[in-house]
């Protein structure tokens, strides 16, 4: 992997995490490492298993597009599905408390 291919898909995957945390309802994480590190992992694992099978799925600077944002969106869901699960959403109640 070439050093400029490394730093686009470093870019790339915290632009995609930011777009992709946004999008889905919840917040966006505390930390800014785990931003990009969760749809990092997913371009890697995308590029990895999936052949490039799809004739229209434009490349730019050796990633392919289609395939760098369903990797990085199915990554976003993974960790979104996880934290869900480990911290659930605490509900108030919608009766008003005494003082």
């Amino acid at each position: 992997m070439d050093v400029g291919t490394f730093l686009l898909m470093l870019g790339l995957s915290y632009a995609t995490g930011v777009l992709w945390y946004d999008l889905l309802p919840g917040r966006l994480p505390e930390r800014v490492w785990r931003v990009a590190a969760y749809p990092f992992l997913g371009i890697f694992v995308a590029h990895t298993l999936l052949p490039p099978v799809l004739a229209f799925d434009p490349a730019f600077g050796g990633l392919r597009l289609i395939t760098t944002a369903v990797g990085s969106l199915v990554a976003v869901i993974v960790d979104w599905v996880i934290t869900q699960a480990r911290h659930p959403a605490i509900v108030p109640s919608p009766e008003p408390r005494a003082a």
